[in-house]
């Protein structure tokens, strides 16, 4: 997902937006340690999801195996 800001395509896949991925767990400072850094850290991995979801002109897919995504509430 880092790879594609700045890039455009007619469709895309977002492959294994699955819960403990996306968000990307060791990248999250954990919440007792760091109040606001743990919130800046969900908004920055919620921020990413939506960069590689947007680069898709005409089609989107989204996919994942187990519990989805805390950051695709409408998905379950």
């Amino acid at each position: 997902m880092h790879a594609m800001k700045g890039l455009e395509f007619r469709a895309a896949s977002a492959l294994g937006a699955g819960e403990g991925v996306v968000p990307f767990a060791r990248e999250i400072t954990p919440r007792e340690a760091d109040p606001l850094q743990h919130d800046e850290d969900l908004l920055r991995e919620r921020c990413l999801l939506f960069v590689a979801c947007t680069r898709a002109r005409e089609a989107l897919s989204v996919a994942w195996s187990g519990p989805p995504s805390p950051f695709l509430p409408d998905a379950g």
